[in-house]
């Protein structure tokens, strides 16, 4: 098959790591790929994948970006790719326009993805009109019947995301020199016991409950430390707020904020809880869940969402009531005093993950085929 990815770009983010995995997967299993995207850190495992990249930005919110639909329509027309699949909105729009140009004979299958809990609008719907609609979990599947009820239920079809055993070990721990360098650059961190909240720097994402939590530890465990590892949007000043908040609860010295970072994997490795906090709406899937398990690091997480499936599989122990701060704190003091196992589980694999999206594009292709 010819593979075309649809996004708005290849920065660092949940859709785009989703996108650039499909790639790599379709590429080593013998398939022609083609990303079509604005050019990010994630274009270097495009290119090294030998999938073809189009740093068209088709998910540019400016009126000249409607010039792309022309040529989006020209070149399926010319490669005739057999599925199309799309990760966000205005790059499906543009996808969607393209397609309505183009001989029935020759379009590919349409692909969409529900990637998060998009607002519920006609500019949203276009997410939920693929020939097929992938949903990131059980809970976003649900979201996209309830919100969009002329979707045809048998069309949406749940595909979790997954994580790669070689990429996330279990057993795995950072080695010497990357704790030297991490004690160079934050010596703050020497001797402390770290818990981390993974996770761009928005509001929803739980950084306050964090931040009180390592407030309310504290007391109990004196070389606590709390680390924040992501970054805000360009302007932002939701990061100065947050420090704000933690010199009001006295603990500005022991939290550590990061920015962006590619070794995650390390900085969960290093911690002794991970946490997802997300309150309203919920993670979509929060794939740091998985992640943070199979390295064989305990999670703890409110209980709704795609983080109660993942919890649910993986990890019950560490699923409580979204928002009780109390229980979060009890169960965070206790998993600090008695680190509690974390059993290997091949659930939520990343070649599963894989290898059901292919199944999808194959059941789409076949339809558009008959």
């Amino acid at each position: 098959m010819h593979i075309v990815q649809a996004l708005v770009s290849l920065n660092l983010g949940g859709s785009e790591l989703v996108a650039t995995e499909l790639c790599e997967f379709g590429a080593a299993t013998g398939h022609r790929v083609t990303v079509i995207a604005a050019d990010g850190p994630l274009g270097a495992r495009i290119r090294a994948c030998g999938a073809g990249h189009l740093a068209w930005p088709i998910g540019r919110k400016r009126l000249a970006t409607l010039r792309y639909i022309s040529k989006l329509r020209t070149w399926l027309n010319q490669e005739q790719p057999d599925v199309l699949h799309v990760h966000s909105r205005l790059p499906a729009w543009m996808c969607k326009l393209a397609l309505r140009g183009l001989d029935p004979a020759r379009r590919p299958a349409y692909i969409t993805s529900m990637h998060g809990h998009y607002s519920v609008s006609r500019y949203s719907a276009v997410m939920a009109g693929g020939d097929r609609v992938i949903a990131v979990s059980d809970h976003i599947r649900d979201y996209t019947l309830h919100n969009y009820p002329s979707t045809d239920p048998a069309r949406v079809i749940t595909v979790h995301g997954g994580v790669s055993h070689e990429v996330f070990p279990y057993g795995y721990r950072p080695d010497q020199a990357w704790r030297e360098k991490i004690h160079r650059d934050y010596p703050g961190l020497a001797g402390r016991k770290l818990i981390c909240l993974p996770g761009r720097l928005s509001r929803y994402k739980g950084h306050a409950d964090f931040i009180e939590l390592v407030a309310g530890l504290r007391p109990d465990v004196p070389d606590i430390h709390g680390v924040i590892v992501g970054t805000a949007r360009p302007g932002s000043r939701y990061r100065d707020e947050l420090e704000g908040l933690a010199e009001r609860y006295g603990v500005l010295d022991r939290i550590t904020f990061t920015g962006a970072r590619q070794d995650i994997r390390d900085w969960m490795a290093a911690s002794e809880i991970v946490f997802s906090l997300c309150s309203d709406p919920p993670e979509a899937f929060g794939r740091t869940v998985p992640e943070a398990l199979h390295l064989g690091v305990p999670v703890i997480g409110w209980n709704h969402g795609g983080v109660a499936e993942t919890l649910a599989e993986l990890f019950p122990q560490g699923a409580i009531s979204p928002g009780d701060q109390s229980e979060l704190l009890r169960l965070s003091r206790e998993f600090l005093e008695h680190r509690p196992a974390v059993a290997q589980n091949q659930a939520f694999g990343l070649r599963e993950s894989m290898e059901k999206t292919m199944a999808v594009y194959q059941s789409a292709r076949l339809e558009r085929d008959q």
